[in-house]
């Protein structure tokens, strides 16, 4: 399987109880399912994105949120995602 466009990704805007809306990025599909368990009731699912790896994932989510420039602390945040997180996610999408 090649994995030409990434893996996908969710931008949630989460309420916080005091009348802000926090961004949140989330993993599409299974994966993503225990972050999404936690989101606030109000949240929404804002914009969904494909990134390759964690750092190039976390660039994309900071430059829409406004954060600025991501800048990794760890060498593996630039290592491409496994195989196995693109073949769950391509099964869990093939489902719909």
């Amino acid at each position: 399987m090649k994995n030409t466009l990434g893996y996908l990704h969710e931008v949630w805007l989460c309420p916080d109880g005091f009348g802000n809306a926090l961004p949140a990025c989330i993993a599409h599909g299974p994966a993503g399912d225990a972050a999404r368990a936690l989101n606030e009731p109000g949240s929404e699912w804002i914009w969904t994105f494909w990134a390759s790896s964690h750092a190039e994932a976390m660039g994309i989510y900071y430059e829409f949120v406004g954060y600025g420039k991501y800048a990794s602390q760890f060498d593996d945040d630039i290592l491409p995602y496994p195989q196995d997180w693109y073949e769950r996610q391509v099964a869990h999408l093939n489902c719909k």
